[in-house]
């Protein structure tokens, strides 16, 4: 029997006067009369909130419009893009080529013998009930020190965050009012048919994977697989050096079995989908609802993942991302939010999505960072007082103009202060921090934690430079 908001079979309905496509006759006659109304006025709706609607996915693709007017260049796809001097094998917007390699050297100092000088046994950081019988991942955690007791609620720092949702649901824009992104939204090689052979055999092949013997906690050789640009346990690493950072006031980190996945060199900008990666790496490990999608050893590959947002546009999802990009199985066209969006969706995972913009009254940067101290800090933990927190919640997808990030964690300094703690795929994790990560040591001190958090923090210096952002959140376990 169909309900009110279905056509009962599933099948994918399309618009009689554009492509749209949709599964729900209910959203197809509502379509119909916002979009395609006699008059022209649809009757069920507000004509400013249709087009606030209809804007509010495409902000962050067209900040850079704006961007390139103001500098007096007349189309978006005249952005120029640079090589990074590092020879990682990306190639940047010019405007961002300073903090791109302001990063490289954060890796580069991070990785010196003096960033970390002492292992020792008398640190944990706190875990949430619900993740603590994950033996394999907070094995040396030992009873917290005790030593100040932390009462500042990163929540209770901002009033409620003033955001669109974009929500859960298939698009709802009008095939026919979307336009082909160019250059400066979908990266350099923008009109690209097809990648070249070489990068499709390295893409196919993936990471490679070392395979070595360990001595377990029982005392017995355990065969540890180790694939090169994943690392797993890397979120209790972070939240030490938050700990003991005395800058730090408090931190809050998502659930410790998210992984840092690394592009691989010379790949190019396949951020988005290395994010994705990140989220299914959490998903997958945290048994959050979804994880019988992604039971294998390795994540799904670039390639893949490539074809479960094309099957999700052919499902109705997001569907306007196919015109938009002009379709991405083999290309190396930047993906985002309404990619890792529809791909999610289209597999039975929730996944909300918010939009933040500049206005008169505030910045995008401050909506925003509202939204993330809310969702680490939404109160579930409030008897938790101590300084570091490490919860059961997800990670977010996180986008701004040009590239995309996972935020793992959210600061907050004795100036009251936040900024994000990401994985972005673009860097790898420094040596130190990998090697500390990869053998669960969560008893070290350093002189210098915020050199080793350098690479991972975003302040409002780099963040406030951008007018828009885009933020996915899933679910986690139930």
């Amino acid at each position: 029997m169909a309900d009110s908001h279905g056509n009962g079979g599933g099948e994918i309905l399309t618009c009689p006067f554009c492509d749209y496509k949709e599964r729900s006759d209910y959203q197809m006659l509502l379509h119909v009369e916002l979009f395609h109304a006699e008059d022209g006025e649809s009757p069920f709706a507000v004509k400013d909130e249709v087009e606030a609607a209809r804007k509010a996915r495409q902000e962050v693709r067209k900040e850079t419009t704006t961007q390139a007017a103001e500098s007096g260049r007349s189309t978006p796809s005249e952005l120029e893009f640079v090589q990074c001097p590092y020879h990682c094998g990306e190639q940047i917007p010019a405007r961002d080529l300073q903090f791109h390699t302001d990063f490289h050297v954060a890796e580069d100092m991070a990785n010196t013998d003096a960033a970390v000088i002492n292992i020792t046994n008398n640190f944990s950081t706190d875990i949430s009930n619900a993740i603590r019988n994950h033996d394999h991942v907070l094995s040396q955690v030992q009873t917290p020190v005790k030593e100040k007791r932390w009462t500042t609620s990163l929540k209770d720092m901002f009033s409620p965050p003033r955001l669109k949702v974009m929500g859960s649901g298939t698009s709802k824009v009008s095939i026919s009012e979307v336009r082909r992104l160019g250059k400066a939204e979908l990266g350099p090689y923008a009109n690209e048919k097809k990648m070249p052979s070489w990068l499709i055999r390295l893409l196919e092949d993936g990471a490679k994977i070392t395979v070595s013997n360990k001595i377990g906690h029982d005392g017995q050789l355990v065969k540890i697989e180790v694939i090169s640009n994943e690392t797993p346990n890397l979120v209790p690493v972070l939240a030490r050096l938050s700990k003991i950072d005395p800058k730090v006031a408090r931190a809050f980190y998502c659930n410790p079995f998210t992984r840092h996945v690394a592009k691989l060199p010379n790949e190019g900008g396949f951020c988005g989908y290395r994010n994705i990666q990140m989220l299914v790496s959490y998903i997958r490990d945290a048994q959050a609802p979804g994880h019988e999608h992604f039971d294998g050893k390795r994540l799904p590959s670039i390639l893949k993942l490539q074809d479960l947002i094309e099957n999700a546009w052919d499902q109705g999802y997001n569907s306007a991302g196919r015109v938009e990009t002009g379709g991405i199985r083999m290309t190396r066209k930047y993906i985002g939010t309404p990619e890792a969006q529809a791909m999610l969706l289209s597999l039975g995972i929730s996944a909300e999505a918010a939009a933040f913009s500049s206005d008169s009254k505030k910045q995008a940067y401050t909506a925003m960072m509202e939204a993330v101290c809310k969702h680490f800090d939404d109160g579930s933990d409030s008897n938790n007082t101590d300084k570091v927190v490490i919860t059961d919640k997800p990670p977010l997808f996180f986008q701004h103009q040009g590239h995309s990030m996972t935020v793992v964690g959210v600061e907050l300094d004795n100036n009251y202060e936040a900024n994000l703690v990401v994985f972005d795929p673009m860097y790898n994790p420094s040596k130190q921090l990998k090697n500390l990560a990869m053998n669960n040591r969560l008893t070290f001190s350093s002189p210098t934690p915020d050199r080793l958090m350098k690479a991972h923090r975003r302040d409002e210096k780099y963040l406030g430079r951008y007018r828009a952002f885009e933020m996915i959140t899933i679910n986690g376990p139930v």
